[in-house]
């Protein structure tokens, strides 16, 4: 995560505790606890089976001019020595479109056929 996240979130915490009734130090371990717990779903990674192929999917945050998009990667090693990626504001959709991307370029190289492909992306 980048400095400039980071900083705005402490400045952040810093002024709710400043401005909470309660004492600071019990409104500082709730928040730290909820904003940890909300940062670490937000990375996800996962083992399908592709085509009786071991396949791995991730996707992971970044912040790009003060806007969250999600970085998308799907890709089969031992398999195919390429990668599809993706770009979304999308959560879902930055799996989908990594997804997508190694398909087409699957098909491109002539690993799968066009049945394949049609199957894989419309189920």
């Amino acid at each position: 995560m980048r400095k400039g996240v980071v900083t705005g979130l402490f400045v952040a915490l810093v002024v709710m505790c400043l401005y909470l009734p309660q004492p600071c130090e019990a409104q500082y371990e709730a928040l730290t606890a909820a904003i940890l717990t909300k940062l670490s779903k937000m990375w996800h990674s996962d083992t399908l089976n592709f085509l009786d192929h071991t396949c791995h999917v991730s996707r992971t945050p970044t912040v790009k001019r003060f806007k969250l998009y999600w970085k998308g990667k799907f890709w089969c090693p031992g398999w195919a020595p390429f990668s599809g990626t993706s770009r979304t504001k999308s959560r879902s959709g930055s799996a989908r479109e990594a997804t997508k991307s190694f398909v087409g370029q699957a098909l491109q190289r002539r690993l799968i056929t066009q049945q394949e492909a049609d199957l894989w992306l419309k189920g």
